[in-house]
């Protein structure tokens, strides 16, 4: 092996030697001074995402709304008007006492009949009490003949089905859950409020049709019932006004009534206010506002 040296050579490298110091410093805190394409890129993603999650929720909310309001308008090809629970409780235990009867009167000895009676009385008297355990009856309805007559004129199908939907037996559900739930009238862990009666009557301002609905609502305030009655119109609609008004504080008893309105007549959610008279439904936002200007 042959060394070769390269004397002239000195001068440079030494020169060249802090060039390089400072290009590789340079490099080191380039990524601190400039943000990385991957981390753009993250950024990115991460707030495509969020907003895709947002907008995601907004759809969904809506969707459970219009699937709602969906349901109040699907007619269904009959509807059962007597109590299912009472119809197999007693079918039940009549099954199961002729089957006693006709076992004793014939000395203990069983037949094929007897026992098909043992088998399918006592699992249909079981489920008939059972629904009986989770049926609601029909909500009580105050109405008149002209009434009557005006809903089938000038009612909507929405206004029909609720009127349908609460006058006949149900099982597992409360009457109006659902919508209750809908526009958020629930409290978070809490039922929503109890249907307690319903009203139909002639509206005597505008002629149109009025559906009252009373609510017993001791977890929603009165003022959220205001806060969402802009939402009433929608939900309930097309066609209609809602009017609210306290029935009874102490009881918390509160009347949400939709009245029927004509193709472009006003429907501004109105308040029954405490001396009779009716004005437009102010929510909270809107009564600090006058507050504050006064």
């Amino acid at each position: 092996f042959c060394e070769v040296s390269f004397p002239n050579l000195i001068p440079m490298r030494l020169a060249v030697a802090p060039l390089l110091l400072c290009s590789a410093h340079a490099y080191s805190i380039a990524p601190a001074l400039v943000p990385s394409r991957t981390a753009v890129l993250s950024h990115q993603i991460h707030s495509h995402v969020a907003t895709s999650a947002s907008a995601r929720s907004i759809i969904v909310m809506n969707e459970r709304e219009e699937g709602i309001r969906a349901g109040l308008v699907t007619e269904v090809p009959f509807e059962v008007r007597f109590s299912i629970g009472n119809l197999i409780t007693v079918s039940g235990l009549a099954l199961l006492s002729y089957t006693l009867i006709s076992y004793l009167l014939s000395n203990g000895q069983a037949d094929l009949v007897q026992t098909l009676g043992f088998v399918y009385a006592i699992p249909a008297l079981v489920g008939g009490l059972a629904l009986k355990y989770a049926e609601l009856p029909p909500v009580p309805l105050e109405t008149t003949s002209q009434a009557e007559q005006l809903r089938e004129t000038k009612g909507t199908k929405i206004q029909k089905k609720i009127l349908s939907d609460a006058t006949r037996y149900t099982y597992g559900d409360a009457h109006m859950e659902e919508p209750l739930k809908a526009l958020k009238l629930a409290p978070r862990g809490m039922g929503p409020p109890e249907l307690k009666s319903l009203r139909e009557a002639v509206s005597p301002t505008t002629g149109g049709y009025e559906l009252g609905m009373t609510f017993f609502a001791p977890n929603t305030p009165y003022r959220v019932w205001k806060d969402r009655a802009p939402r009433y119109g929608r939900f309930f609609g097309p066609n209609v006004r809602a009017v609210i008004r306290k029935v009874n504080v102490a009881e918390r008893l509160v009347e949400l009534t939709l009245i029927t309105t004509e193709e472009g007549e006003d429907d501004t959610p109105l308040e029954v206010l405490e001396d009779g008279s009716v004005a437009p439904v102010q929510t909270a936002a809107q009564e600090e506002a006058a507050k504050a200007a006064a």
